[in-house]
């Protein structure tokens, strides 16, 4: 009865052990899944914008994230400048381009009427372990301001046109990351604005939480498992040896096991039922319990307990 109630009190203290790990893991892997990132990015693109010779204005470099005059601009300074590192340390393949569109929209902007695409550059398939991308292009504005123009005098109409300058970038045949600058071109005065795509980030947020999770998952069912099976192996000996201790006979002197047949057993319960299904005894001498039958030794070597 005594030991029944250890085994349960052990039970017991493994459950409870088992519930705390994991409600430990819930609480962690919750608050970090989300932020481990499997790659690391950096963004440094901007751009600044050039005038053309002027008695007006005594730098002829005007920064980003202001107001231009559109006549005044004689090119858009665009400096790509893009990082990205694979945390896994696994290769990156990736392609990427740089493209300018415009696009002539009528109805106050509501209806797309004309299109046009300028490749300005292509790289394809790169395999590296980290994608870091440094081009700078000097966009002629006036040339697109022209070449609108050109368009509305064929055809003797109004647009709202805006020019879009992409850096597209594929990863892994992911096509989601991008760098995009907005620009104006029938206004006056104009606004540029620049963002960036930030989707193929947000969709490989988890995989290296999860993997975390998976192998801790895993270390601690080992341990648990090995834990269990150390301490009810032990019990279990000890049971099977205060049960059938009526048919084991303790010996003094070491036994001379001569026979060339011995059958060593991994299994103190294996060793009892040969003997009960014989009727014969089991002999000790120290932690080894033997018996014999036709000359032919079965023998138990019992751990220390």
């Amino acid at each position: 009865m005594q030991k029944k109630r250890k085994k349960i009190k052990i039970l017991i203290i493994l459950s409870i052990i088992i519930i705390g790990i994991l409600l430990l893991e819930i609480i962690y892997f919750s608050k970090n899944i989300q932020n481990n990132n499997i790659y690391e990015s950096k963004n440094k693109t901007y751009y600044e914008v050039t005038l053309k010779p002027n008695n007006y204005f005594f730098n002829n470099k005007i920064e980003a994230n202001n107001y231009y005059i559109a006549n005044s601009i004689k090119t858009i300074d665009i400096y790509f400048n893009y990082y990205l590192k694979n945390k896994t340390k696994e290769n990156i393949n990736y392609s990427y381009d740089i493209t300018a569109t415009l696009k002539s929209y009528a109805d106050n902007g509501t209806k797309l009427i004309w299109t046009k695409n300028f490749n300005l550059k292509k790289i394809n398939n790169i395999k590296q372990k980290e994608i870091s991308i440094k081009e700078n292009y000097n966009l002629d504005y006036q040339y697109y301001v022209n070449y609108v123009k050109t368009f509305q005098e064929y055809y003797n109409i109004k647009t709202e046109t805006y020019l879009y300058v992409k850096l597209n970038i594929k990863i892994n045949d992911q096509t989601n990351p991008y760098v995009l600058l907005t620009i104006p071109i029938n206004e006056n005065v104009i606004e540029i604005t620049m963002k960036e795509d930030n989707t193929f980030l947000e969709n490989n947020t988890q995989d290296i939480g999860l993997n975390e999770m998976l192998v801790f998952d895993f270390i601690v069912i080992v341990i648990i498992l090995i834990v269990s099976k150390t301490l009810f192996s032990k019990n279990n000996e000890e049971v099977i040896l205060k049960e059938y201790q009526d048919i084991i006979i303790a010996i003094q002197n070491k036994p001379n096991i001569n026979s060339k047949n011995i059958i060593y057993l991994n299994n103190l319960k294996d060793l009892v039922n040969i003997a009960i299904n014989n009727n014969i005894n089991i002999f000790n001498y120290q932690n080894n319990y033997y018996t014999i039958i036709n000359n032919t030794y079965y023998v138990y070597i019992l751990k220390k307990l």
